[in-house]
């Protein structure tokens, strides 16, 4: 309970001193930031002014510093809406890879401006409060106790946790015409997924002094859909017949397996308009619709694990390994959903979250792209249990011909939904997020062999799935 009190104390000391940082860092110059740390030294050395006469430089450096900004908050001030922005962004982009984008500003100023620089203005990654006193987030177990009592290590790796994109350096913007439009291209690399939402923008210069940056915000807000990171991964050709499919006709056309016409019959109450056939009912005086015959053709299942919390809670780790092991699996299975099976066949993309979802692609149904958009949203359960995921594999057993499954742990529950699968005498290729290898992850276990994928190695993994 003193834990829990010492850190709820903590929050705001802690969060007034990442603001103070972040001014240091974007509201100062480098010559700034001198100045102001000459003008601390001169406060500590020069406390007592009857052995030295540092308090002038302490005096000095305040007024330069206080002047510089007073001049840059009313400069800032008088241009403010004077610019406006639009950024040409494509709909999705790709975690860790850089994204290269235009920005066109139109002055409507009476002035022009020069030697201007243009920036994003990034989300907030300070941690909220409930991130800070949950004591598994952020947890190392090499920080000592008092790093642990503290919580500033913690601090800034939430911190870093929560940094959404890394932008490149500041662009120059030498003129700014009045009703003119100037492009700027800028560089931005999300390093998470998910949707992305920009804020606006910046436009920067250093005030007269030198000291402090004048920060005229452009209000822009966008929105950016950051799909998973994704590795090469060989073809998966997996074994396994093709399943009837109830009142699959349709689907069956759109991947290439029409049915088969058989003939016509009188119309039964129940069956689809759609099934008319209209000269028939012409010619004779009574609806008659279309027979077909019923299709079987190969469909793959794709499955994700999503319950990280009760592999967090029996390894007793940190949540922030349990967060990791999560999206080390939806990379997975970015990586893998257009390595399933053929281009003929239909694959299920199915995982856990406050419902069963499950997605079909293939051939005329969407591809790749409406998997990763998908992927990049998903989250881990807040609760439930595995045998969720069971009860929902179960309805649809017959009609699947292979599964894939991607799972962040092998234990006993995962164990018991492998061994369901098996006796149903579905073929089944089994990825675990495990840092343990083959032999250790199978150890006692007599089904089908699960293959393990180090979360920070995916790609070495993925190369040594057997096709």
């Amino acid at each position: 309970m003193n834990v829990a009190w010492l850190r709820a104390s903590l929050y705001p000391g802690l969060r007034r001193l990442e603001r103070w940082q972040r001014f240091q860092h974007q509201g100062l110059t480098p010559l700034g930031r001198f100045v102001l740390g000459l003008g601390f030294a001169a406060a500590i050395f020069g406390i007592d002014p009857r052995l030295n006469q540092l308090y002038q430089l302490f005096t000095l450096a305040l007024s330069l510093l206080l002047f510089a900004g007073l001049a840059a908050v009313v400069d800032g001030r008088w241009r403010r809406g004077q610019v406006s922005a639009s950024r040409e962004l494509p709909r999705t982009a790709s975690v860790g890879t850089p994204l290269d984008y235009r920005v066109r500003l139109h002055c409507r100023g009476r002035r022009t401006w020069r030697a201007w620089f243009l920036t994003e203005r990034l989300p907030d990654p300070t941690p909220t409060r409930a991130q800070f006193r949950d004591s598994r987030q952020g947890a190392d177990a090499g920080d000592a106790w008092f790093d642990r009592l503290m919580g500033y290590p913690r601090w800034r790796r939430l911190l870093a946790a929560n940094r959404a994109v890394r932008v490149g350096e500041p662009q120059a913007v030498d003129h700014l015409s009045v009703n003119q439009l100037t492009q700027v291209r800028l560089r931005l690399t999300p390093l998470r997924r998910g949707y992305l939402r920009l804020p606006g923008l910046w436009l920067t210069r250093p005030d007269p002094l030198g000291l402090v940056q004048v920060r005229v915000r452009v209000p822009r807000e966008q929105s950016l859909l950051v799909l998973p990171r994704r590795y090469p991964a060989p073809r998966l050709s997996l074994p396994g017949r093709r399943q009837y499919q109830p009142g699959g006709w349709t689907l069956a056309g759109a991947v290439g397996d029409s049915q088969e016409f058989i003939g016509l019959r009188e119309y039964r109450p129940g069956d689809s308009p759609r099934l008319i056939h209209w000269p028939s009912w012409a010619r004779s005086g009574s609806p008659q619709v279309k027979e077909f015959q019923d299709e079987f053709f190969t469909r793959h299942a794709l499955v994700l694990d999503t319950f990280a919390a009760s592999v967090s809670l029996n390894a007793g780790d940190a949540r922030d390994a349990s967060d990791a092991t999560f999206e080390a699996a939806v990379s997975v299975a970015a990586s893998l959903c257009d390595r399933i099976g053929d281009e003929d066949s239909l694959l299920d993309l199915l995982f856990v979250g406050a419902e069963t979802y499950c997605f079909t692609g293939g051939r005329g149904l969407g591809g790749v792209g409406q998997f990763l958009e998908i992927l990049a949203c998903a989250q881990p359960a807040a609760a439930g249990s595995v045998a969720q995921l069971e009860q929902a594999l179960r309805g649809r057993i017959g009609q699947l011909s292979a599964l894939v499954l991607v799972l962040l742990a092998f234990d006993a529950p995962r164990r018991k939904l492998v061994r369901t699968l098996a006796r149903a005498g579905l073929p089944l290729r089994i990825l675990v997020i495990s840092t343990r290898d083959a032999p250790a992850l199978n150890a006692g276990w007599s089904g089908p062999p699960a293959q393990p994928i180090h979360p920070e190695r995916i790609g070495e993994g993925l190369a040594q799935v057997v096709e």
